[in-house]
């Protein structure tokens, strides 16, 4: 495949940078509509003008497509303008950027769009990020043909992905795998009472995704009572504090702990007692404390289920991997994409030709 076509992706992004540089490169949206506005509108090179640009800028990249011709001066010269705009020298180190020209830059607008790219592989909530974008700049009319025919067939590649591929498919988080294995353990969650040990976000987290499930009711028990209280009030639910932890536990199915204790919050002789009082119905808990909150040693008492952060954690990976394992799948749909994509780049290349030659016959 050929590179006649004028576009091209300046970007930083997990890959390239850490954190505290991605934080310190990425636009706010006042930011993105005022870089839009003066590269659509005061911006030349050697006479060249900027035809269109998408800005996407996630906490996992910042990028900037744009279409023009002699792409290759454009882009440095934008570097110095972002450099000059956030007064951030980053944009220039070309140890941590990357800039991509014609169709290898389709090629990666595919492949983010795809969540290929994704710091979480095949990670749907980038579709929604470069939606964003994409319909952001175009009211702003800062997208032109080549972009919105881009941003169209990566669209169709993302739908085909999804639908052909399993590179979307397995639980990726943490909190959302305890409501899987929850699932497989009890069935149906929709008559089951959440008991969260903790009121940070952790267990915050794990809450909403069982939330989304329908659960009976969300409970909390916190060292400080006004938390659990504030939480409890958010799900709906009761609060304790952990002197009454023994009352809460005998109302619970499900338990997510995520404390700052340095002892076990949870012991084995408590949850014998408890697994007596509830006549030895399942219980199934949840660990994501480092260290951890429940002792151990409960998992041997009958009916009860216990899992932590490393087990979760093995969970996602195996999802992952098998994710990582589609990817040349992917790839496969991305290359019909990419034949279709040129032939239409080589059909507006050749309509444009006429249009100027027209234009200049006409001046003459």
């Amino acid at each position: 495949m050929n590179n006649d076509i004028a576009l091209g992706v300046l970007g930083i992004s997990h890959k390239t940078a850490s954190v505290e540089i991605r934080e310190l490169v990425s636009l706010n949206e006042e930011e993105q509509k005022n870089i839009i506005h003066q590269v659509t509108h005061d911006f030349t090179v050697n006479n060249i003008e900027v035809d269109g640009i998408l800005i996407l800028s996630t906490c996992n990249r910042t990028e900037f497509y744009v279409s023009a011709d002699h792409i290759d001066i454009i882009l440095p010269a934008l570097r110095q303008l972002l450099v000059t705009y956030k007064k951030c020298p980053y944009y220039t180190d070309e140890n941590i950027t990357y800039e991509k020209f014609g169709m290898e830059a389709a090629r990666h607008f595919f492949n983010v769009i795809c969540g290929i790219d994704s710091q979480i592989v095949g990670e749907m909530q980038i579709t929604g990020q470069v939606k964003d974008c994409y319909n952001f700049a175009h009211h702003l009319d800062a997208t032109d043909a080549v972009l919105n025919k881009l941003y169209n067939f990566g669209m169709q590649v993302k739908r085909k992905v999804r639908n052909e591929t399993f590179l979307s498919d397995g639980t990726v988080s943490v909190s959302f795998a305890g409501v899987e294995l929850a699932r497989k353990i009890f069935s149906d969650l929709t008559d089951k009472r959440i008991l969260l040990v903790g009121a940070g976000k952790t267990a915050e987290l794990a809450a909403v995704h069982f939330l989304e499930n329908n659960v009976k009711a969300i409970n909390v028990a916190n060292r400080t009572f006004s938390k659990a209280e504030e939480l409890a009030e958010k799900f709906g639910g009761k609060s304790y504090t952990l002197d009454d932890l023994d009352t809460a536990l005998r109302e619970a199915d499900i338990v997510i702990s995520a404390t700052s204790s340095d002892d076990y919050v949870i012991t084995r002789s408590m949850m014998s007692d408890i697994t007596r009082k509830k006549y030895y119905e399942s219980i199934f808990l949840i660990d994501l404390a480092i260290p951890r909150d429940i002792d151990p040693k409960i998992e041997s008492l009958n009916n009860v289920y216990l899992y932590n952060l490393d087990d979760l954690n093995g969970i996602v990976e195996k999802n992952l991997e098998k994710r990582r394992m589609e990817i040349p799948s992917a790839n496969k749909i991305i290359d019909e994409f990419m034949l279709e994509f040129q032939k239409w780049v080589n059909t507006n290349t050749m309509a444009s030709v006429v249009s100027k030659l027209k234009s200049h016959l006409e001046t003459l």
